[in-house]
């Protein structure tokens, strides 16, 4: 059985976590199957936006620590040190992607739940979510890009309130501090999601896939240096086909088709 189920809904990849039995703890196999889930999504010209889920009550528990401490077993702090840089690959791989991701909460999201829900471009939580980020509580330490994240979205004091204490925030919570965009009843999770995913799958291609990597670098930029992205990202949509397209499907009075180029 897999860790992870991939469903196709329209222009939307839906990767499930799914171990419930263990609230979609993280196993090294479970890296694996995302990290090909994700490629093979991103190979997919049909796929415009991928969904990530949990499966039961909690979206990811975190790593599986039975694992964990197998691995702390013998070995030294270079082969730990290469551990946790691997780990951190998933980080990387959802910042550098080029479809649109969504994490839908659907539970508990802690440790590595709540590092994945953090590095996607947006979040959607059902309202009885929670995030927490519990590393100093068991003392271990934040990874996965947690603290370049978390102060970017809900303000450095609020990210020292949740680091340092562990405390869990809900989903009512969450929304007012900015960690999520939208909280709605658990029964309509799934349905709000897929309906973000459907707009965002109708738009053109490349204006949103140059959308989620300036907004990237914007937190690092400048005013005039951002000034430049917008005329630089202008230009690559003048010089693109899906420009005349929408024009005319303006004229028309009718939805776009869209083909990326």
């Amino acid at each position: 059985m897999n860790d992870i189920v991939v469903r196709r809904h329209g222009t939307a990849a839906v990767i499930t976590f799914d171990r419930p039995e263990v609230l979609n703890a993280f196993r090294d196999r479970t890296f694996a199957e995302l990290a090909t889930a994700l490629d093979e999504a991103e190979r997919d010209e049909a796929v415009r936006v991928v969904v990530l889920t949990g499966n039961g009550r909690a979206f990811s528990a975190g790593i599986d620590l039975s694992e964990t401490r197998e691995h702390m077993s013998g070995v030294t702090e270079q082969d730990m040190r290469r551990r946790l840089e691997g780990l951190q690959d998933v980080t990387r791989r959802l910042v550098s992607y080029r479809k649109t991701v969504i994490a839908a909460v659907n539970g508990i999201a802690v440790g590595v739940g709540a590092e994945l829900a953090i590095a996607s471009d947006l979040r959607i939580a059902a309202m009885d979510a929670e995030f927490a980020f519990l590393e100093a509580r068991r003392g271990l330490y934040p990874t996965n890009g947690v603290l370049y994240f978390l102060p970017r979205l809900v303000g450095h004091g609020r990210a020292a309130d949740l680091l340092l204490s562990g405390d869990r925030i809900g989903a009512e919570q969450a929304l007012v501090a900015g960690l999520v965009s939208r909280a709605v009843p658990a029964a309509e999770l799934m349905a709000t999601t897929l309906g973000l995913a459907e707009r965002i799958g109708r738009a053109a291609p490349l204006p949103v896939r140059l959308i989620k990597r300036h907004l990237r670098r914007t937190w690092e930029l400048g005013l005039e240096e951002v000034l430049d992205l917008e005329v630089e990202g202008s230009l690559s949509c003048l010089r693109g086909q899906d420009l005349g397209e929408g024009l005319l499907a303006f004229a028309e009075k009718r939805d776009p088709e869209f083909h990326g180029r």
